[in-house]
């Protein structure tokens, strides 16, 4: 189970997300949000393209305080 929020955009292809005993089909230019502790798991195609984001407490930058 993740500790964050997870988006994703299926940018080419097919994913199929499986989520609260639920199947989703998403297509090119299809978004998603997965919430916080939410159990999921997922496949594709072959040739599908995502992007993820993956929400978390943020990374201190380098340099950020200067």
């Amino acid at each position: 189970m993740n500790g964050y929020d997870e988006y994703f955009v299926v940018v080419e292809g097919e994913y199929r997300l499986k989520m609260n005993d639920e199947t989703t089909i998403l297509k090119k230019g299809d978004e998603y949000h997965v919430p916080k502790g939410t159990p999921h798991s997922g496949e594709s195609k072959k040739g599908t393209r995502t992007i993820y984001a993956f929400g978390s407490k943020r990374a201190k930058r380098i340099n950020e305080n200067q």
